[in-house]
């Protein structure tokens, strides 16, 4: 059984990410665990500054006031009794969901409840299409990929992917070690699907003897440790990062993207200039994170 952790908001994109993950214990048995963050508020000031992230959208997620606190957990609660009574009769047996209200931030308490619960990968609901990367992400999404130890997949907020019919996905591998141990995690998760895998890699310029003889020796690696599942493996080139993978994303119909989240790799690179943040705008490609 695979543990999902869900963390809502009661917002689209956080209800998507609550379907997703439906989606994807619907192939396996899983216990889905659907989150929801109170603020602490212990003086007035505590009280101003938790309206003013509300109304001005400073976070990604917005908390509410002590005083509409049972209405917040009745809402919880009803939500979880809807997902439970849209379980088919045979997925009743395979999947169990429960709900949990916890007090504190979100950065903090997402990762304090995944390692509790040994959570399998945590799904999380982000911002709107065409927004930057940097907001696409949101504040709270990469503080949590930061902190936690387990695989965080980003939903965009109008991504439609069926997770029970994942046809293709992009592994971006830079031939670290921690890049095997993520492809490990990641057929773990693809276990119950018919999912080609595209073991890419890019080369800014031309391919070099290095590339291809480091893309051999994963290529060796993965045939004879995942012998029945589809890997394609290949080294890219192109002028700009972020143009050459939406064009490859485009071209092979990729349904998801996934990386390894470590210090001075893709994932912090496509920070680095006003064009790599228009990433991923056009495709709603929902982003799976490895950590290290």
């Amino acid at each position: 059984m695979i543990k999902v952790l869900v963390p809502v908001v009661f917002s689209e994109f956080s209800l998507n990410a609550l379907t997703f993950g439906m989606s994807l214990a619907e192939k396996v048995q899983a216990e889905i665990t659907i989150l929801h963050c109170l603020p602490i508020i212990e003086t007035k000031e505590d009280l101003v500054s938790t309206k003013e992230v509300s109304e001005f959208g400073v976070d990604s997620f917005q908390f509410p006031t002590k005083m509409n606190e049972e209405e917040i957990i009745e809402k919880l609660q009803l939500l979880t009794q809807q997902k439970v009574d849209s379980l088919r009769e045979v997925q009743k047996n395979n999947i169990l969901i429960k709900y949990r209200v916890e007090y504190g931030y979100p950065e903090d308490v997402i990762p304090n409840v995944c390692a509790e619960n040994r959570c399998d990968v945590v799904i999380m609901g982000t911002k709107t299409k065409n927004e930057t990367l940097k907001e696409l992400l949101g504040n709270v999404t990469n503080d949590v990929i930061h902190k936690v130890t387990v695989p965080v997949l980003a939903i965009p907020a109008h991504s439609t992917i069926d997770l029970t019919q994942i046809g293709k996905m992009l592994f971006l591998t830079e031939f670290k070690e921690q890049d095997y141990f993520s492809m490990d995690r990641l057929i773990r998760i693809l276990a119950a699907f018919d999912t080609e895998i595209h073991a890419i890699h890019f080369c800014r310029k031309q391919e070099d003897d290095q590339d291809i003889n480091r893309m051999e020796q994963f290529k060796l690696y993965c045939e004879s440790t995942y012998r029945n599942h589809k890997i394609l493996f290949r080294n890219f080139t192109g002028e700009e990062f972020i143009t050459t993978l939406e064009k490859y994303v485009t071209e092979n119909g990729i349904d998801i993207l996934a990386m390894t989240h470590k210090k001075r790799n893709i994932l912090q690179r496509l920070f680095k200039t006003e064009k790599t943040k228009k990433m991923l705008f056009h495709t709603d490609i929902p982003l799976l994170v490895f950590h290290s």
